[in-house]
């Protein structure tokens, strides 16, 4: 299983927690970056950039096995068609949809968030980059969960339903 969204959506947090209490592996494409290329993910990006980092990104997206996992892909993942596919084919793909509003309280400010680094508005930032991604979301997605009213206990259950079906 494949979780997508937004920064701040909870992929990490409640992939984790949902891996967890399922008793499979838990994969975090971001974490994954920066055990290949070794430092942290800003780092990367003021050495390589946004399309160096795109690159590790698509490495780790497709070391990751493929079925009985549940995984958190970074944001802009579903950005490579070849991400898209890959993910198609790990099992359900659960979109973890956010508005920005909320996305930008959980991301307080983007801190070791490259994409965020120098906003004048992080919401205006975040808004741009949702238009851009929700097509791609939607076109991979098996599955939603709306995430800006639910707490992690819930975000982690609706992901445990969904796995189980």
């Amino acid at each position: 299983m494949w979780l997508i969204g937004m920064m701040g959506s909870g992929k990490t947090t409640c992939g984790g927690a949902a891996a967890l209490q399922v008793g499979v592996p838990f994969f975090d494409t971001d974490r994954m970056v920066v055990e290949l290329a070794r430092i942290p993910i800003p780092t990367i990006w003021e050495g390589v950039g946004e399309e160096g980092f795109r690159r590790l990104e698509a490495r780790a997206i497709a070391d990751v096995p493929g079925s009985g996992f549940i995984a958190a892909a970074g944001g802009g993942a579903v950005m490579a068609p070849e991400n898209r596919e890959h993910m198609a084919r790990g099992g359900p793909v659960v979109w973890l949809r956010c508005h920005p509003e909320v996305l930008a309280r959980r991301v307080d400010g983007g801190d070791a968030r490259p994409i965020l680094e120098g906003a004048k508005s992080v919401i205006d930032v975040l808004t741009k980059l949702l238009d851009e991604r929700s097509p791609l979301y939607e076109e991979v997605a098996t599955d939603v969960v709306e995430t800006d009213r639910l707490d992690v206990a819930d975000v982690v259950a609706a992901i445990i339903e969904i796995w189980q079906r």
